[in-house]
């Protein structure tokens, strides 16, 4: 009886050495890990401040002004106009396109006025667009009428 007591306590004795070093051979390679790790920011960090510091040369007022000397006219370049500038407000509303079929197409060939007339509905009645579901949050713009007679857009 002593004897297997024996045998099961130098089991666990055994059995607690190969979990501690299994711990400690795990500790070890995270630690490794970490230093690799922080090895990786390091270079990426001067990477980053080499490439702001060719970014700040490339960007020098002086340099661009000899460049627009140089290939202004090849590339069209004109000085901006105060007039050019507009707030966001400013811009209109883009209509809404119906995928696959071109309005003005269809409204010339008299398609759409006899599509309507087979569906019992006016030819004429105006296409409204409503603001999508995705700008809840931001101030509604006013919806938008497309003229079907005409073709184009008020």
């Amino acid at each position: 009886m002593l004897r297997g007591l024996n045998v099961i306590w130098v089991a666990l004795m055994i059995a607690g050495a190969v979990l501690t070093y299994a711990m400690k051979d795990r500790a070890g390679r995270a630690a490794d890990h970490v230093m690799e790790l922080r090895r990786e920011i390091a270079r990426e960090k001067e990477l980053l401040n080499v490439l702001q510091a060719e970014w700040s040369v490339l960007d020098q007022p002086a340099r661009l002004q000899e460049l627009v000397g140089r290939y202004g006219s090849y590339l069209h370049l004109v000085p901006l106009d105060v007039r050019q500038l507009a707030s966001i407000e400013e811009v209109p509303d883009r209509p809404i396109e119906v995928p696959g079929a071109s309005l003005d197409g269809m409204i010339t060939s008299g398609v759409a006025r006899s599509a309507g007339a087979r569906n019992g509905l006016a030819a004429a009645k105006p296409i409204v667009a409503k603001p999508s579901t995705a700008q809840a949050g931001v101030a509604k713009p006013r919806p938008r009428i497309l003229s079907t007679q005409s073709g184009a857009n008020p």
